[in-house]
């Protein structure tokens, strides 16, 4: 029975990349992706317009480098007047598992830094709606090394068989968490074909996207 439910971060419960680990024209068209009617023209004026009144301050001596890359999409969010709240897909699905342990397990960096995974929970408001986090850099190795899904396990006081990992990545979610001996949910946003080519890339479950892993949980648990 499943007893705990993890979540990869990136791409999976946040659709936002780190700006500079992106390409600007990638940038836009993942938000014309989930707001299309925002014009790309729109989203570039207000983009410019964001950046140039943050260097400003910045060149006044306001703020700090790192400060400008934390308020960034905060502001271009404001000023195409879309909420926040659209940087993540579905809380309310995270809100639906109150019965379960519900955690994150990500790569990245644990450090209170900006961009770090763990401000990343923090300024999404993740942090108030799970119960545990592990970053690969706390744990000494990245997924898909199962010891990372091991210690989220460990931390819930489940067994991997008692847990669901949910992920959009083949190679570093679903390899990781089957090997680890958990059951496994993709998180195929691009409809793509799927054939694994290992045993241990077949998921147990392939949705498109966060709601559809509720009926997962439920045949499971009959």
């Amino acid at each position: 029975m499943i007893k705990a439910v993890f979540f990869d971060l990136d791409d999976t419960l946040c659709n936002s990349d780190a700006a500079w680990d992106i390409a600007i024209k990638e940038t836009f068209q993942l938000l014309r992706k989930h707001e299309p009617d925002v014009l790309e023209a729109a989203i570039i004026k207000a983009w410019r317009a964001v950046h140039q009144k943050l260097f400003q301050q910045l060149d006044a001596g306001n703020g700090s480098m790192a400060e400008l890359r934390d308020e960034r999409f905060h502001r271009l969010f404001q000023e195409l007047s879309l909420p926040i709240g659209k940087i993540v897909e579905d809380l309310s699905v995270i809100e639906a598992l109150h019965a379960y342990h519900v955690g994150i397990v990500t790569n990245g960096a644990c450090d209170d830094y900006t961009d770090s995974q763990f401000s990343k929970v923090q300024h999404l408001g993740l942090n108030k709606r799970i119960k545990s986090l592990t970053i690969s850099d706390e744990v000494g190795v990245r997924k898909p090394h199962i010891k990372v899904f091991q210690v989220a396990c460990e931390r819930a006081g489940v067994l991997p068989k008692d847990a669901m990992f949910v992920g959009n990545s083949i190679q570093n979610d679903i390899v990781g968490a089957n090997r680890a001996g958990m059951k496994t949910v993709f998180i195929d946003r691009k409809s793509e074909v799927l054939i694994p080519k290992t045993a241990d890339e077949q998921p147990d479950y392939a949705v498109t996207n966060l709601p559809d892993i509720l009926p997962c949980l439920a045949c499971q648990q009959k």
